[in-house]
């Protein structure tokens, strides 16, 4: 009962992102979103998961949205002078598309055995750390050299040549 309540907050907060006009106030959907999430990384017992998502992505990528908003801050009435330029057929086809996705691999939900019993470390920071750096551990460093190319990317992309 309480999944389905979050799931719902999580999943109308997600919503309000997207479709709320003053970006004030989806970023404020979005620390909704987010903390949503963290109360279904707790009801999982992944209470590490959950943490980490608190004080990474609702503490510090947040304050980072902010800091951009308040940058750009009548950045959205420009937007909403100018006409949109997207194609109706892309934005069905888009649809068309994620719903036969959920079909397809919704279909697989109902077949899933029921859940067992979890281990002893399940969610603590030693069996991250065993995942991470033992079972995944070359996807979890291409990830990260990935991430250092995208910031070097940036800085090339972003400085001004004088």
């Amino acid at each position: 009962m309480v999944q389905s309540i979050l799931i719902g907050v999580l999943l109308l907060s997600a919503l309000g992102v997207i479709f709320v006009r003053k970006p004030v106030h989806a970023c404020l959907c979005f620390l909704v979103t987010l903390l949503s999430l963290a109360a279904l990384f707790l009801q999982l017992s992944a209470e590490f998961v959950a943490v980490l998502q608190v004080l990474v992505y609702a503490g510090a990528i947040l304050v980072l949205f902010m800091f951009v908003i308040v940058l750009f801050q009548d950045a959205y009435l420009q937007i909403d002078r100018s006409a949109p330029k997207s194609f109706a057929p892309l934005l069905y086809g888009a649809i068309a598309t994620l719903l036969g996705t959920l079909f397809y691999f919704g279909k697989d939900l109902v077949k899933l055995p029921a859940p067992q019993g979890l281990p002893a470390n399940y969610g603590t920071v030693q069996a991250l750390g065993e995942a991470l750096y033992v079972q995944f551990f070359f996807p979890f460093e291409a990830i990260t050299l990935l991430f250092l190319v995208a910031v070097v990317g940036a800085f090339y992309i972003g400085k001004k040549w004088t």
